[in-house]
């Protein structure tokens, strides 16, 4: 019965196969990039076959310069205004800052070897998560926005000298 095993194992195969063609999404979201996937095309291990964006977990990465961080606490209710709807302003909350400034994982880092300190401001990833209410405008990734975070600091005219 050698030809049926064979043609058994053959079988199993194909069903895993199949069984690890079928892509699940971690979360809801549009798939993007698909028409560079060509039928009966293979993909190794770990190769991106298509990007996904999230439809329901909508938020803005800003980069404020870290002396504008001062007050700025998770939870702190901010505005957002998206170029593209000028009229519209959505409201948002603060959900993280990052622990490290985007310079501290280049690749290539910033080395001031000439020995002439030069200080530069750094610029801080915040995440600010929006809140969506039915009927809004659709929002995509990579559209330009302003964040306003209201930190509830009051500035005084003592503060000036």
């Amino acid at each position: 019965m050698p030809a049926y095993r064979q043609a058994a194992a053959l079988l199993a195969e194909a069903q895993r196969e199949f069984n690890h063609a079928i892509v699940r999404a971690p979360f809801n979201g549009v798939v993007t990039q698909v028409d560079k996937l060509q039928q009966g095309q293979f993909l190794p291990a770990g190769t991106a076959a298509f990007g996904l964006v999230a439809t329901d977990d909508i938020w803005v990465a800003a980069e404020p310069k870290e002396t504008q961080l001062t007050y700025v606490r998770l939870g702190q209710p901010a505005t957002v205004t998206v170029d593209a709807y000028p009229d519209r302003t959505w409201l948002g909350t603060v959900q993280s800052v990052a622990p490290a400034t985007d310079q501290e994982f280049s690749v290539l880092p910033a080395q001031n070897s000439s020995g002439n300190w030069v200080k530069v401001v750094q610029r801080m990833p915040v995440r600010v998560t929006i809140h969506r209410e039915p009927g809004d405008p659709p929002l995509s990734a990579g559209m330009s926005a302003e964040v306003s975070i209201d930190t509830h600091h009051h500035r005084s005219l003592a503060d000036l000298f």
